[in-house]
This record gives structure tokens, C-alpha cells and sequence, in this order.
């Protein structure tokens, strides 16, 4: 199998929707999309006031190494049950990021500094981490998930492919687009399961809305070559002012740090000040958790989920009578509907944008495909009333064989890839 359908490029789906916009007036569907598209769901009022008083500093700038308080007050926060090798976290065990594709692409470029030219992506997993591998010259091997529908590693077989040579793992949790969280039980048997010298990377950028927890995220005990990426502006809805952070062994991170620097250069000066903004929430989420207090980040969060399981329950009134299984989704806002390969014909998302205007983004596009079945993401946080919509113009009850057929190469995917 090619490079190209290992990733299919989302590009010509979103010129579609382009297209049928100019060519019908009507604004697109975000049925599988990305996008806060509900006034129900809001980033948290002290948040959004603490963003909205960082005053602009155009003429400003600094670089992640030196952002110390921000990492400090992540390590404070991360002090609620995150422990590296045993001990709490410290500021030199953390870098903060703009954003999290930044975050694998240069933790990946110091693990190649390190030796390592293998990586292996457990599905389903985030696309930009194979675009960095093949920018990066790294080797990959992609296994797909054990089960289609929840997303269950293949741990025998992610074991066996990182054996032999040196390897880094890329784990994204939860299961990306399926809503399914790998809790520390999972995760703990998997890494004691992998050859000692193994690298592994959990993306963790949309972990913190679990469903049933209240807290932002599982207690653990990580091994010195685990690095962690967390995103709070994900968690709290907000797409421009960003924020991420990485952590790990301390010579990872100052390698982090230093590739930032020849890679990407300076960070706007305001920064920090952003971070600090995510990491002052942070705090007080957990803050409330120790107290045994119901504030206004545990409301925040029991509105926001609350909000997700009646979309859910909208979703699947429509979906399961045509025929569709849906992830059993416990984290996070999206899910993943899923149908028996013969029983409609595998979905076209750029031919589904162009002639209903609906955005739709099919299991493939986040590596995750297997004979049999066919699956794409519902994005909860979009209004009800939409989300109904869509699934009525792409999956019309009157007219149950409506999906175009998508290239065979998409489906090869279920098969482990070899990508150089």
C-alpha cells in the first residue's frame, strides 16, 4: 500500500463543502466535523475571562524553554495523582506547547536524536502523526485496533512489531473519534508489555471529559520513557488561543525544548500568559476534587456531558434505525457510528460534501478501518437539530442505497501497513 492511502487528504473534502456552499448559498453540516457549533456547550466563564484580559503584545516574544512558571503551575496541577518514576512531576519534566500537533512532531524528532527510526501508531489515531513521520524519514508501522467499534488495542501484536529494534509507540487516548478512554489499567499492562528499550507516546489531547469521572484525568505512575501529551484548550472547547503541554524524562524534554527552537522558532510573547490562563483552571478543577466541593468546574463539566449523552441520545435514535451501531462512547465529544461492510456501500466524504454539504469524516481518515465494517465520526457538540439533518440528507430512510462507493485502497488499510 501506498504513503497516500495510509492518509487520505481531508484537503479536497473541505473544497467540496466550499463548492456546494457557493453553489447552493446553504452553510455546510459539520456532521463529523471539529467545530463548538452549540451555544449549550461553552469553555468555562473564568476561562474565557481570563483569555479575553491577556492583552496583545505584538512586538513581543519568548521561546519554551523559558517559561517556567507556566510549567511549574502545570506540575502543581499535575501533582493530582500523576506521578514519573514514582516521584511527583517537576518543571523540568514539562514543556508547554502552542498546540499538540507541535508536541508530536517534535517528540518525535528527539526520539530520532535518540536512534529511534520506528514508530508504531496503534488505530485509531490522529493522521498528523503519520504526516510527521514521513517528513521525518521515520519508519512506520500502523496496527489496527482488535476491535472496530470500541477500539480495543491489539497489544499482542503491537508488542510483537515493536520487538527486535528500537521503537516508539503512539497511543491516542481515548481512541480518537470513537470516545472510548483506555484507562490506567489498560495502559499499565501494555507499556509493562513492551520491550524494555521502547519509547511510547500517549496523545492524550482530548483526555478530560470522561463521562463518569469527574476528574481531568486517571491516576498514574508513567515509566521514564513514557512522554504524555495533554491539551486543556481541547478539553475546554476554545480553538484559537491554545495551549499544550508534554511531559516526560527531563533529557527528552530539554531536547523538546531545543528542537523547538531550530524547528519552530519563537513563541508570541503572550504565551505564557495564555498557559498560565489553562493551568489556573486546571487547578481549580482539582482544587474542587480534593475539597469534595461541587464548583463551577465540576458544573461546567456535568453540563457539558450531560449535554453530550442527549446528543447521543438524538444521534442514535436516527442512526440505529438505518442500520448503524454506534461507539459506546464515555469520553470526550465524539463517537463513532459504524455498519456491516455489505450492508451499504463504504462512504465518499468528498462526494457526500459536494452534493448534500455535509461534512462527514469516514473511519480511514483517522486510520481506523477493518474488513467488515465501515464507520464514520459524529462530532456531539454540534446543535441537535443539525446533527438530525445531516444524517437525513446522507443516509435518506426512503433511499437506503445512496452512499457512493470509495476506492478499495481505503480499506487496506485494515491490513498492518508498512509506510518508509
Amino acid at each position: 500500500m501506498g504513503e497516500r492511502e495510509a492518509v487520505p487528504d481531508f484537503t479536497a473534502v473541505i473544497q467540496a463543502l466550499d463548492v456546494y456552499s457557493r453553489r447552493t448559498g446553504r452553510k455546510p453540516l459539520p456532521l463529523g466535523g471539529w467545530e463548538l457549533d452549540d451555544s449549550a456547550v461553552a469553555p468555562p466563564e473564568m476561562l474565557v475571562e481570563r483569555l479575553a484580559a491577556i492583552p496583545a503584545r505584538l512586538d513581543g516574544y519568548t521561546y519554551m524553554r523559558e517559561l517556567s512558571t507556566a510549567k511549574q503551575r502545570a506540575a502543581d496541577a499535575l501533582s493530582y495523582g500523576i506521578l514519573l518514576e514514582g516521584q511527583p512531576l517537576t518543571q523540568e519534566q514539562i514543556a508547554v506547547v502552542p498546540n499538540s500537533t507541535q508536541a508530536l512532531l517534535l517528540a518525535l524528532a528527539a526520539l530520532k536524536a535518540q536512534g529511534v527510526a520506528h514508530v508504531v501508531v496503534a488505530a485509531p489515531g490522529y493522521f498528523a502523526a503519520v504526516e510527521a513521520c514521513r517528513h521525518l524519514g521515520l519508519t512506520l508501522t500502523i496496527v489496527p485496533a482488535a476491535d472496530f467499534m470500541t477500539g480495543a488495542l491489539d497489544s499482542k501484536t503491537i508488542v510483537a512489531t515493536m520487538s527486535g529494534r528500537p521503537s516508539v509507540l503512539i497511543v491516542t487516548n481515548p481512541a480518537y473519534s470513537i470516545g472510548v478512554e483506555y484507562g490506567w489499567p489498560c495502559l499499565r499492562s501494555l507499556l509493562a508489555a513492551l520491550p524494555p528499550e521502547s519509547y511510547v507516546i500517549l496523545d492524550e489531547t482530548r483526555l478530560g471529559l470522561h463521562w463518569d469521572d469527574e476528574a481531568p484525568w486517571y491516576q498514574a505512575d508513567y515509566a521514564a520513557r513514557v512522554l504524555v501529551v495533554r491539551s486543556p484548550s481541547k478539553i475546554f472547547f476554545i480553538n484559537g488561543l491554545k495551549t499544550s503541554i508534554i511531559f516526560g524524562a527531563p533529557d527528552l524534554i530539554h531536547s523538546i525544548e531545543q528542537l523547538s527552537e531550530a524547528l519552530l522558532g519563537s513563541v508570541a510573547g503572550m504565551t505564557e500568559q495564555v498557559a498560565l490562563a489553562y493551568f489556573a483552571c486546571w487547578q481549580r478543577w482539582v482544587d474542587e476534587l480534593r475539597a469534595g466541593e461541587i464548583g463551577p468546574f465540576r458544573t461546567w463539566r456535568r453540563n457539558v456531558v450531560a449535554h453530550l449523552k442527549r446528543s447521543r441520545r438524538a444521534v442514535a435514535a436516527q442512526l440505529e434505525k438505518r442500520g448503524f451501531t454506534l461507539s459506546p462512547v464515555n469520553s470526550g465529544p465524539y463517537l463513532l457510528a459504524g455498519i456491516r461492510d455489505g450492508e451499504k456501500r463504504p462512504v465518499d466524504s468528498c462526494a457526500v460534501a459536494r452534493d448534500t454539504g455535509v461534512l462527514l469524516m469516514d473511519s480511514p481518515y483517522f486510520l481506523h478501518a477493518q474488513r467488515g465494517w465501515l464507520g464514520f465520526r459524529v462530532n456531539l457538540c454540534a446543535r441537535q437539530e443539525q446533527l438530525i439533518e445531516a444524517i437525513e440528507r446522507v443516509f435518506p430512510l426512503e433511499s437506503p442505497e445512496v452512499m457512493a462507493t470509495e476506492s478499495e485502497e481505503l480499506s487496506e488499510i485494515s491490513l498492518i501497513s508498512q509506510v518508509s
